[in-house]
């Protein structure tokens, strides 16, 4: 028994101290969705494009739109029936597989047309996250709540709003340019910062961006994020709803 708990705290550690090696991957992607004809040629098993689709509804959908666009000729349509109940609807892209390790300062940034002016209370409309083959450890999603953009954190930290004196709604029916940038920390020494067309929103320093550092076989954490999902990520309780995304960049930026 002596001898086990020895080899799976040497594991452990040598994991710990290799994981950059292990999970290595690109910092860096762009897409503005112009080399597609359809849908099923976003995603791709080599990390070329996109590394999977939720659909999680059969009338949901994502397909390649020609008619609304922020440059070049083509955007992303995404078209949502509402969340109910236990069931939520999910209609979204995610790009896996890459690299942003704490002490760096990852940056997505996406141009969002939402379409109406229906509530949308808690539509999600992208997620920064860790994956892994046995669930994930958790991250963060940007919102919307009483239609301004919010920062809801999955694990027990506390949300981020805007400032009430300074806060500024999500414009609908036209494109709007969001910018998400988050120094990753597992400590509170990380900082959270969202502009919309250019406004800084939501500003927030010392805190902790990343969930902690556990043992990898127990909660799927490596101290990084590896995923960024865009789309509706997760749809409101309120309404179906339609939304485009183009010109979409991840990258790390110190």
């Amino acid at each position: 028994m002596k001898h086990c708990l020895c080899y799976i705290l040497f594991i452990a550690l040598f994991i710990g101290c290799n994981k950059k090696k292990f999970f290595d991957g690109p910092d860096f992607y762009a897409d503005g969705f112009e080399t597609y004809t359809a849908f099923s040629e976003l995603i791709s098993n080599d990390d070329t494009h996109w590394s999977f689709s939720q659909l999680t509804h059969s009338q949901n959908s994502i397909t390649i739109d020609t008619t609304v666009k922020h440059s070049g000729n083509k955007a992303l349509k995404f078209d949502a029936r509402k969340s109910e109940g236990s069931f939520v609807s999910k209609c979204s892209i995610s790009k896996q597989n890459m690299a942003f390790w704490e002490g760096e300062t990852l940056r997505v940034t996406a141009w969002y047309y939402l379409v109406g002016t229906q509530s949308a209370d808690w539509f999600f409309l992208m997620d920064m996250e860790e994956q892994t083959a046995v669930g994930a450890g958790p991250g963060m999603r940007l919102a919307l709540l009483n239609n301004r953009l919010c920062v809801e954190h999955k694990f027990y930290v506390d949300d981020f709003f805007q400032d009430e004196n300074t806060a500024v709604d999500f414009p609908r029916n036209q494109w709007v340019e969001v910018i998400w940038e988050v120094k990753l920390s597992q400590k509170k020494k990380g900082t959270i910062k969202v502009w919309q067309n250019g406004q800084l929103i939501i500003d927030a320093a010392n805190t902790r961006t990343l969930p902690k550092d556990l043992l990898y076989s127990q909660q799927g954490t490596k101290g990084m994020y590896s995923s960024v999902e865009v789309g509706i990520t997760a749809n409101s309780r309120d309404n179906a709803m339609v939304m485009y995304v183009d010109d979409v960049r991840v990258e790390k930026v110190d």
